[in-house]
């Protein structure tokens, strides 16, 4: 969205190019590049049956793009006959308004370059028209209309991005999810492109040596999910049944593109949730569209979905990467019924939006596909939230949104993780199919129209005829995560008492209802015996009386299968028994579980770095599933980070780096030839690369033609050795970056070398890179490459050299919260600040913290969650010296 000290001086500009004569009587609502809620409600009460008739023509050449909209719609003026109405747009150029075929000129014009005013007397009760001339300028920051030419062979691409509040950028609009409307398209484009919207075309035609392209009047969609799609993309075609698929990709990527990666999960996805929600897909046709610089991962358009171009992999497509592209796609689809058919009327609804599509890609993936271990991923998932509750940007699931620049707000882990494990604690706490019926009545009643959390769970306690108003009271709206524990004791070698322990963090003391199983784990020199006991528990103690007799187990995991939304804290004395048992699992997802937990004990303090450094080395070797190997390998590297930063003793760091450089690299070279591990390993080689010796290794991997048998060192991978030698400060790093350009002249590759220079210890390049991102307008700083800058400033390895400049940056955020788009503040906070383990940094993020209330609620979040980080890293430290 535009930033909001552009959108004032728009709105100054508008006044004196529209005049001020003829000002309404009455006019509330204030000239922002955002939408209250109070200002949406209000429309919404007065505007129904909204129709809008576009007709754009589009270009690669022009700065601006140009077109007619008519908007339909009836106007109920019991409400407030005496007020004007707005019609959302910023940031572009009204050439014309008629309103009920009157020149607006002779009725009081105005456009203050974020809506435009319809006085009252131009309006009527019942059916009016309005039409519009407008222009707007392409985008630089990725919503609204945004323009790529491909630098490999000078194509053009052209995709929308909306949510929450810039479709309005595109044309004007009652931009808000209430309004839904139905869209009819013309466009006009050079006559090689492709056009795609929300609609199939119904027609094609030469136009003045070009191409119009029209779509018929779709069904009633929220404005934030209508789409166009345009330039010259390649394409594929296929079918789910009845529902013609087409995936679309930039013609100098095509060849990484698998069309069985999106063809297959996608027909699955279809026969699943048809089944499912039993509902028949709703939207027609099915497109799925790659595009450049994309913000997010992907965005569910109605029957037009965009994904990020880094689902596209230029290497070996490893099981990993085909998983997190099925699971993206499925979350998607799952939006074409929740979210795009039933829509939240307000966006303090879009954690359920997000948070359902979330759940509901767990369940197809492991109920369609061919992942059908997807509860580890699930569980990874949840692990995020665990960390986002305990912090002190926690939040309320629910919670009030006053405008549409706070709806991005809490968009995170909590949002759409903590969000979907709990509609996963409500099935199992109604049963499966009670869920199941609910979502399918709340979607077929509410279908092509707007609801509140109350309409879903009304749904579903009527199908599990269950009262749910405190359950949603304790989930829903109050903030944390119980600890559970499990108490019990054995007399004659069988139970004589259990009770499951709850707990809450005393800033959200809330006890929770909860429907979780127990795991009692019995050890032998065969294995792991496995027995389940499924409880309902919602006091700090609650007995199990269904133990009682049981035979007495080795050990208890308070929430084994991860049915549970609680974070279960393993006690120290459970290490050594891990240790020689833990590969004896046979069920991948609680060796997952349980990795975790040890891994907890670091973060919690309880364990030193180097001492989960020895256990991760001492028993990841043995562990058969890939994807719990990743998981074991990212927290080594964590450890591994922790320890590097924060031990004293020099010596011991570079005896601890020979150890898991030596295990990465000894492991590499004997992994299966080809295999996703051999990538994997390789991947964290380089990661973890900080001796001498490694980094003047990884200059000769440069010039050979594999590192190992079977390994595909593809550009990617070389571009990633690249930015770790440019970390270093490698002497020859100026003539390996020249070759390296020479052999990737591709966008991605232009973005990697931007990184890779970013990553040099360079004072005066740095310098010029900060300016660029405190202030992108200044050079039209794109998005994507201030996030490929962002990425290469400051390896951990330059915290020192960072620590000279954030001064300067703390004392300008305020100017970057009033002046830059809110999509660049990761760039910014993570490029620039980060967390730095030092405790003059924390004196300075506490100052800032203190001086934050008129920050941005997005860039605030960050330097809390930055402080967080820092402390925890401190805390971490100052128990290692304890135990030195």
């Amino acid at each position: 969205m535009t930033p909001r000290s552009t959108a004032l001086v728009l709105a100054s500009v508008g006044l004196l190019i529209h005049g001020c004569a003829d000002q309404p009587a009455q006019q509330s609502r204030a000239a922002a590049a955002t939408l209250a809620k109070e200002d949406a409600r209000a429309r919404a009460a007065r505007v129904s049956n909204v129709r809008y008739a576009l007709d754009l023509a589009l270009d690669g050449d022009a700065a601006e793009y140009a077109g007619d909209v008519q908007i339909d719609f009836d106007l109920d003026d019991s409400v407030a006959s005496d007020r004007d109405l707005t019609i959302d747009f910023v940031g572009g150029t009204v050439a014309s308004v008629r309103v009920n075929d009157v020149g607006l000129d002779s009725l009081g014009k105005r456009y203050n370059g974020t809506f435009v005013t319809l006085p009252a007397t131009a309006l009527r009760a019942g059916a009016n028209t309005v039409q519009i001339g407008f222009s707007h300028p392409y985008s630089r920051d990725g919503s609204g209309l945004y323009r790529f030419r491909d630098p490999v062979d000078s194509r053009d691409y052209l995709y929308t991005n909306f949510e929450p509040y810039d479709q309005n950028q595109l044309f004007p609009s009652f931009d808000q999810p209430d309004l839904k409307a139905r869209f009819t398209t013309r466009v006009t484009v050079p006559a090689d492109w492709q056009v795609i919207s929300v609609v199939a075309e119904s027609d094609v035609a030469d136009h003045d040596g070009k191409r119009l392209w029209t779509f018929p009047e779709s069904q009633p969609i929220s404005t934030y999910v209508y789409a166009l799609h345009a330039g010259q993309y390649q394409h594929w075609a296929s079918a789910a049944g009845a529902i013609p698929l087409r995936l679309f990709a930039r013609a100098s990527l095509a060849e990484y593109v698998h069309p069985e990666h999106w063809f297959v999960p996608t027909q699955q996805g279809f026969g699943f949730f048809q089944r499912y929600f039993d509902i028949p897909y709703p939207f027609g046709k099915y497109d799925q569209v790659i595009v450049p610089h994309f913000n997010a991962g992907a965005m569910e358009n109605v029957g037009a979905v965009t994904f990020s171009e880094r689902f596209l992999r230029r290497g070996t497509v490893t099981k990993q990467a085909r998983r997190s592209l099925a699971s993206v796609i499925l979350h998607e689809m799952a939006h074409m019924w929740f979210g795009d058919l039933v829509t939240m009327d307000w966006w303090n609804g879009l954690w359920l939006n997000e948070a359902f599509a979330t759940f509901m890609t767990n369940l197809a993936m492991v109920e369609a596909t061919a992942f059908t271990d997807n509860g580890l991923f699930a569980f990874r998932s949840k692990v995020r939230a665990y960390r986002a509750d305990e912090r002190d940007t926690t939040h309320p699931i629910e919670m009030p949104i006053p405008d549409t620049g706070a709806a991005f707000a809490n968009f995170d882990a909590i949002t759409y993780s903590k969000g979907s494990a709990t509609l996963n604690q409500l099935r199992h706490l109604v049963g499966p199919e009670a869920f199941r019926q609910g979502v399918s009545t709340y979607l077929k009643t509410h279908a092509y129209a707007n609801t509140a959390i109350e309409d879903f769970l009304n749904a579903i306690s009527d199908a599990a005829e269950r009262d749910l108003a405190g359950w949603s009271t304790d989930w829903l709206h109050r903030s944390g995560a119980n600890g559970v524990s499990v108490d019990f004791d054995c007399a004659g070698g069988v139970i004589a008492s259990m009770a499951v322990v709850q707990d809450a963090p005393s800033a959200w003391p809330t006890l929770r209802t909860h429907r979780a199983q127990l795991g009692l784990y019995d050890f032998d020199e065969d294995g792991v015996t496995v027995r389940s006991l499924p409880v309902l528990y919602a006091d700090e103690r609650s007995p199990v009386p269904a133990a009682d007799g049981m035979p007495c187990p080795d050990f208890v995991y308070a929430n084994h299968g991860d049915w549970d939304y609680a974070q279960v804290a393993l006690d120290a004395s459970a290490l050594d028994l891990l240790g020689r048992h833990l590969q004896g699992f046979d069920d991948s997802l609680t060796r997952s579980m349980l990795w975790q937990g040890v891994y907890e004990m670091v973060l919690d303090q309880r364990l030193a770095p180097v001492s989960f450094i020895d256990f991760a080395l001492a028993n990841v070797e043995t562990e058969a599933v890939d994807e719990v190997f990743a998981q074991v390998l990212g927290a080594l590297q964590s450890a591994w980070s922790y320890h590097r930063l924060l031990a004293e003793d020099q010596e011991q760091v570079g005896v601890v780096a020979a150890r898991v450089e030596g295990y990465l690299w000894e492991t590499f070279q004997s992994a299966a030839a080809g295999s996703d591990r051999q990538i994997l390993l390789f991947d964290n080689y380089v990661t973890a690369a900080t001796s001498a010796t490694a980094i003047d290794g990884l200059v000769v991997l440069l010039d050979s033609p594999s590192p190992a048998a079977g390994f595909v060192f593809d550009q990617d991978r070389r571009w990633s050795v690249l930015q770790k030698l440019a970390a270093f400060g490698h002497g020859g790093l100026d003539d390996l970056l020249r070759a390296e350009r020479e052999r990737d002249s591709s966008d991605q590759g232009r973005r990697s070398a931007l990184s890779v220079v970013a990553a040099q210890p360079d004072t005066e390049q740095r310098r010029e890179f900060m300016a660029q991102l405190l202030d992108p307008r200044s050079v039209e700083l794109s998005v994507a490459d201030a996030r490929a800058i962002a990425g290469g400033l400051f390896p951990s390895n330059q915290h020192t050299l960072q620590l000279e400049v954030v001064d300067e940056v703390f004392d300008v955020l305020q100017t970057v919260s009033d002046s830059v788009d809110e999509t660049y503040f990761s760039a910014v906070t993570g490029g620039l600040l980060g967390t730095i383990c030092d405790a003059g940094y924390l004196e300075r993020l506490d100052r800032a913290v203190d001086e934050s209330a008129s920050l941005h609620p997005s860039l605030r979040k960050r330097l809390l969650d930055m402080r967080f980080d820092v402390r925890r890293c401190l805390a971490i430290g100052a128990a290692m010296q304890r135990e030195a």
